[in-house]
């Protein structure tokens, strides 16, 4: 079910327009977003709203189990938790829900790969305009690090405890790990972040933002750097992929637009869960080397992998190339210029109109 729903990215795009899961309109053009650095109050009732989906089996129809702020002792003795097991939580973006395709599906596939998976529950505050929702998830950030401590004095381990954002979750995630630091003096283990928002982070420190501090190791995948994703190398694995603008359409020489971009860093996530050890980036020295795709005459080049074996020790920004349909990876084939997407339909194309000369 997994596969179906991403062996075509412009299927989930439309089920994404339908669902509303992202807003042209609010987000367009937000740069600084004034007055979105001052947390906001959420009062002991509407706390009530911020929910935890635990999963159970590893099907989208099974029924997950949904615990709120005050429900986390109830929460750790779930029958579908095993705190030996490592723990994934899944932060969703602007206007995201449980219920929606992106946390059905990586909950799935994390239950398949022995995680106990939690969904978390953002929608009741991110669903407004964009700048608001901006501002609630600071707030929304120090509630679930309490969350998680609560879970930590029954079994949760922090070590064994990833968190994977995308869009503006990967800036909740953030501030989830920065409060879980402060109030634990622990870092969580793992932050993977799926082209985090730009718009009201980009020119952000890094208190205000995910960066690289907030875990043991923080993870980035760049889709759409000057759109809804940000160029900055926040953090200590960075991996622009075909440079990090735009991605090649899935129907040939059709667009793949800023929204389509920008969620593809979600579908190679998938892709790279399911498909391990098969997305091979290439270090550059800059994020403009890795735009303008001059990352091929290293030698010998340096590499990483995306996914779950990413090597922890070889940081900095790295150029990965794909293809244009799920799963998108080329192997070792990406680290040679003449299999480059958009290079080589180019030349493909000029020696097609050649010959008809």
């Amino acid at each position: 079910m997994v596969k179906m729903l991403f062996n075509n990215s412009t299927a989930l795009l439309v089920i994404i327009s339908i669902l509303g899961v992202f807003c042209d309109n609010e987000t367009e053009d937000l740069v600084d977003c004034p007055g979105t650095e001052t947390p906001p109050y959420i009062s002991p009732t509407d706390l009530k709203q911020l929910t935890i989906y635990v999963q159970g089996k590893p099907s989208i129809l099974w029924p997950k189990t949904k615990y709120n702020y005050y429900q986390m002792k109830e929460m750790a003795k779930d029958p579908w938790i095993d705190w030996r097991k490592p723990t994934m939580m899944y932060v969703g973006g602007f206007l995201d829900s449980p219920q929606y395709p992106f946390a059905l599906s990586i909950g799935v596939v994390y239950k398949k790969l022995g995680y106990n998976v939690f969904l978390l529950d953002t929608n009741p505050f991110t669903t407004f305009a964009y700048a608001v929702a901006a501002n609630n998830i600071r707030t929304i950030g120090k509630h679930v690090a309490e969350m998680l401590v609560t879970l930590t004095k029954y079994g949760l381990n922090p070590k064994k405890l990833e968190l994977v954002g995308l869009s503006l979750g990967g800036h909740t995630m953030s501030f989830i790990a920065k409060h879980y630091k402060q109030q634990t003096g622990t870092k969580i283990s793992r932050l993977t972040g799926l082209d985090p928002s730009g718009p009201c982070f980009r020119n952000l420190g890094p208190n205000d933002r995910l960066d690289e501090s907030d875990a043991d190791f923080v993870d980035v995948i760049d889709t759409n750097i000057d759109g809804y994703g940000m160029a900055a190398p926040v953090g200590h694995v960075n991996f622009y992929v075909n440079g990090g603008e735009f991605q090649p359409g899935d129907i040939f020489w059709a667009p793949c637009d800023v929204i389509c971009s920008h969620i593809r860093a979600f579908t190679i996530w998938i892709a790279a869960l399911l498909n391990p050890n098969s997305f091979i980036a290439m270090k550059c020295d800059s994020v403009q080397e890795a735009r303008n795709k001059d990352c091929f005459d290293k030698n010998p080049p340096v590499t990483n992998i995306v996914g779950l074996n990413t090597d922890k020790n070889v940081h900095g920004i790295f150029y990965l190339a794909t293809s244009n349909n799920f799963p998108y990876f080329m192997g070792l084939k990406g680290l040679k210029k003449e299999f480059e997407f958009f290079d080589s339909k180019l030349n493909l194309s000029k020696r097609t109109s050649l010959s008809y000369f």
